[in-house]
């Protein structure tokens, strides 16, 4: 038996939806436009991961932003100078929400994604916030007034607490003027976050992938790799040792992955992996993965009702647990999740590997509360690797990836 073929749309990966074979009849200028689309395609398979980490990191710092600018602002708000300018502008900056309001709820234009609406409003107030402090000083003729609010109240540290909050007329959160101090108030503690450094990213080769040259895998900054160890209770990938190992060797962090075949034994399964993959506690290696897919034979999820699906996986994973002391990665893609395995939150604490391309950013299946893999196009082209290759992004850091590893 021979592991199925990885390069297929994972959202649709039944027969009924082959691509589009080219005709003999093509003209050139459609080859040309088609070389064209994939181009750009591929340039933003690469770029999207790193746009959307960008986003994850930029979001906490505007709201320390707003935090610590807010009781300047209502201190501003409140002397003599500004409750001027509220009458000179109150009524315009009204409206202005008021349109801005209709604009993002009415039918006459492409909806928006929220956090492009969030991020244009946050613009927008931090304009009309520099534009009131500059109206404060020309109007009043003197800066009394605002050193003196803004010497009032001290900003708050970074990631401080800045008390109850409410919505704005700009989407933000507003904190209502009730006159009380927050100063003595005690931050709850936090745990500790992530690890400072650019998002992690890595390949998943399988037999199909052949020799690899992971010395350029590795040259073109690539920091991990899953490799196909087993496939149901019968295969060993022929390509499994010598890609595991030269990527470990190479300094990438690895990872062997099992397709599931839930219509055998799970027990067995487990055996087979656990004997192939020579999974170390060396810093090295990634926690082994579970990739449950549809069955490639006929679609569907392998006759098996839902529970039945949770008692095959339950078995396996416990077993791979206690052989290696860590719960094993979990691939799957929203719509067999939802199917086949009924969107169950059992396996919540383990790490998700999401399969969805052609996203800006993938929707997580029910039962889990994030992705920590994402599966991100079947096209990718990295240097050392022949061919198309699986592209994946690692929800962190470098040092997030190797927390992972050590534990």
């Amino acid at each position: 038996m021979t592991p199925p073929d990885r390069h297929q749309n994972p959202e649709n990966p039944t027969p009924e939806n082959p691509k589009p074979e080219a005709t003999p009849n093509s003209n050139a200028w459609r080859d040309t436009a088609l070389g064209a689309d994939r181009a750009v395609r591929s340039g933003v398979d690469r770029v999207r991961p790193y746009a959307h980490q960008a986003w994850q990191r930029v979001v906490p710092l505007l709201q320390r932003l707003w935090a610590a600018v807010l009781p300047f602002l209502r201190r501003v708000r409140g002397s003599a100078a500004g409750r001027k300018v509220e009458e000179a502008v109150g009524p315009w900056a009204e409206r202005a929400a008021a349109r801005f309001r209709s604009a993002s709820r009415g039918g006459h234009r492409r909806e928006q994604h929220p956090r492009l609406r969030a991020m244009q409003a946050g613009a927008g107030l931090a304009v009309l916030g520099v534009l009131g402090v500059a109206v404060l000083s020309v109007s009043t003729g003197t800066h009394d007034d605002v050193r003196a609010t803004a010497h009032i109240d001290g900003m708050p540290a970074a990631g401080g607490n800045p008390g109850p909050q409410q919505f704005g007329p700009f989407g933000f959160d507003e904190a209502p003027d009730d006159g009380g101090s927050t100063e003595d108030e005690e931050a709850p503690e936090e745990p500790p976050g992530p690890v400072p450094g650019p998002p992690a990213k890595g390949i998943d080769v399988s037999n199909h992938n052949g020799s690899v040259d992971w010395k350029q895998v590795a040259a073109d900054g690539q920091n991990f790799a899953f490799v196909l160890a087993t496939d149901g209770t019968d295969f060993t990938s022929p390509k499994y040792a010598e890609q595991y190992h030269g990527a470990k060797a190479a300094g990438l962090l690895a990872a062997p992955y099992h397709f599931a075949r839930p219509d055998e034994s799970a027990e067995a399964q487990a055996d087979r992996l656990l004997a192939v993959a020579d999974h170390q506690q060396d810093g090295k290696s990634l926690p082994p993965v579970l990739d449950l897919e549809v069955d490639p034979s006929g679609g569907g999820c392998y006759g098996l009702s839902v529970p039945a699906m949770h008692r095959w996986t339950d078995a396996f994973t416990e077993k791979i647990k206690s052989a290696t002391g860590t719960d094993p990665i979990i691939y799957a893609n929203p719509s067999f999740w939802n199917e086949c395995m009924g969107g169950t939150d059992s396996y919540s604490d383990h790490p998700l590997w999401l399969a969805s391309y052609g996203v800006d950013e993938p929707s997580v299946p029910q039962g889990f509360r994030d992705w920590n893999f994402w599966q991100y196009t079947e096209d990718g082209s990295v240097p050392g690797v022949s061919g198309d290759v699986d592209q994946n992004h690692f929800q962190g850091s470098v040092g997030d990836l190797m927390k992972l590893a050590d534990g």
